[in-house]
Formats: C-alpha cells, structure tokens, sequence
C-alpha cells in the first residue's frame, strides 16, 4: 500500500486540533485472561514437599530414635542440606509463577482519502503484553533466547486497527466505521499452530453490549467476547477474565524513533493501514502479511541446525544441552 492513501499524521497535531478523548474513547478495551502466564515448575514443586516430607519423618524418627542412636552432626547436617534444597526450589517456584498481562497501549494514526468534508481515519493501537508463552515448553525456551538475543525485548507487541470517519468541519461528528486484528478464530488457547494471516474486519456494530475484543490464544490474537461464551471450555478453563482499559496514562503515542530504539523492524509488523475503506466492500477485503512467521520460520531453522535426528522437543530437559548453542546461535544472527 502506497504512503500517497495512508499518511501518518503528527500524533501531537492531531490532539491540538481534535483533542485526546477521541484517541481514549476509541481505544479497544481488552479482555484477558488471569491464567495467561508462563509455565509453572511444578518439578520444583513437587521436589519441594517430597523433601519437606522426608524432613518431618526423619525428624520424628530422630525423636523416637534418640535413645537409641543420635548423631548431632548428621542430624544438623541433614537439617541444614534440606532447608537449603527446600528454599531453592520454592524460589524456583514462585520465579516460574509469572503472569501475562496488558500493560500499556501505544498508538498510530492515520490519514487516509477525503469524501465530501469526511475523512477517513484509521487509529492503529498496539496493546503491548508482559510477554508471550509458547505451549511447548521447550520452544519456549528457545523463543525466549531469539527475543533476547536479536530483539533485546521479551514484550509482546499486538495491533488493533479502527476505522473512522471525522468531519474536518465538526470535529465531533465522528463515524467509527469497524475493527481490524487478527482473528483467533475460536481455536483453543494452548494450540500450537496459530494462523497469523488470520485477519478480519468487523464492523462497528459488532462492539455491542458489553461484547468486547478478547485475547483468543497464547499468541494473544483476538476474538470477540460473545466467541468465548460459546466456547464453554475456554470461558471457564481461562476464567477469571478481566477487562483492561486505557486512559491518558496508559495510551502513549508510537513514534519513529522509539520504534528504532525497539526493533521495529525486527518485529515483522506492518504499521500501515491495510484496508481501504473508501473503496467499500470493507468486509471483502483482505491481508496476508509475507513476514507474518519470519520469527517462527528463525526458531525453527535453528531447531533444525541444532538438533539432531529428529529429536522430538517437548520438555526443556530435552534442550538442555543444546541451550548454550542455541544461544550462540541466535546472538551470531542478531550481531
């Protein structure tokens, strides 16, 4: 698409002609869910009460056993050796208890062509997560690897695109004509394969009632609330969900320099608008963005340089060895 249809308008020009409430009033309130995190230790987990329960028996055999033999020495030393295991590993446990969630909103605006004194805009808000968790634990590891080596980021950067129509005469007439994301098509949470070309076009109407925009999986492509409620699994299984919503604190415009600074380009997301709704037909128009997987495609072809035979990977102790290489890897391609 061609800068002459879609121009970036100064963010701060923007507001001075037509205030901010129209930027905090059109901001997609989001739905999410609290069990949105990364994957717990539960190894940890259960080797911390397999160790505090072999620590309370041997101190009531102690016990009954004194009479009979009683080392100090060992007794302490045990003690000692299991308070320190046990501490290690509730450390490890609640460092793995982190969860996902929305924390700010940046945002783009648009100018596109003229009808009449309306013109169309289209408001592109990147809600930005904690971070992002891969079903498979062990390319989880390595996506985390290709983040910090090449991206230097573990944030997750999503993108919610709304479509207006502002009079340039009456700056409070204002149409807002739909939404556009990637839709999580009502595919289960923890599916491995998402479809990133996946976008759609939703018109204003569908907002309704309380009927609001949903992270739809791990990848946090969305959905709509009313998509939750029938699926019955994910409403509950996810639950509780909690809706976040952006205000002046929150809701940061996105410049070109702060995109440099993180990346941008490293990222594979396309700013420009990428409908044309002064075409009409708005619902019939489609997207497919060429570098949708470039990320994926980067991990997967350093799975394939570094394991070998086949090796299925599930687990991190299936890549535990290969981590430093993985790691090398990854800062060679990002150097």
């Amino acid at each position: 698409m061609s800068s002459s249809e879609w121009n970036k308008v100064d963010f701060q020009q923007f507001i001075n002609n037509f205030g901010n409430e129209i930027v905090i009033n059109n901001a997609p309130e989001i739905l999410y869910s609290k069990k949105d995190k990364e994957h717990e230790a539960y190894n940890s987990l259960i080797a911390f009460f397999f160790i505090a329960g072999f620590l309370l028996i041997y101190i009531s055999l102690t016990y009954f056993l004194a009479t009979i033999y009683f080392n100090l020495i060992i007794f302490i030393m045990v003690i000692i050796i299991s308070v320190i295991a046990d501490v290690l590993l509730i450390i490890n446990v609640i460092k793995s208890n982190v969860y996902i969630k929305p924390i700010e909103c940046w945002v783009e605006i648009y100018k596109g062509k003229s009808e009449g004194i309306y013109e169309y805009y289209c408001f592109t808000y990147y809600p930005i997560f904690t971070g992002k968790c891969h079903p498979n634990k062990a390319m989880n590891v390595i996506f985390k690897l290709y983040q910090e080596e090449i991206i230097k980021s573990k944030i997750d950067i999503t993108q919610i695109e709304v479509y207006l129509k502002i009079n340039q005469e009456i700056h409070i007439d204002v149409e807002k004509l739909g939404y556009f994301f990637q839709y999580a098509e009502g595919r289960p949470f923890r599916d491995e394969n998402i479809n990133r070309a996946s976008w759609k076009y939703f018109p204003s109407e569908r907002l309704g009632f309380e009927n609001y925009i949903a992270i739809g999986n791990w990848d946090h492509q969305y959905e709509w609330k009313n998509d939750l409620e029938f699926d019955f699994d994910k409403l509950h299984e996810y639950a509780p969900w909690v809706i976040q919503r952006w205000n002046e604190v929150n809701l940061k415009p996105l410049t070109e320099e702060y995109k440099e600074s993180i990346k941008w380009n490293l990222r594979y997301i396309e700013s420009i608008p990428k409908l044309k709704p002064w075409e009409g037909n708005v619902e019939n128009q489609t997207y497919e963005n060429p570098k949708a997987y470039q990320d994926i495609e980067i991990v997967n072809e350093a799975v394939t340089k570094i394991i070998k035979h086949d090796k299925e990977i599930e687990k991190t102790k299936d890549i535990k060895e290969e981590l430093p290489f993985f790691k090398s890897y990854f800062r060679d391609l990002g150097s």
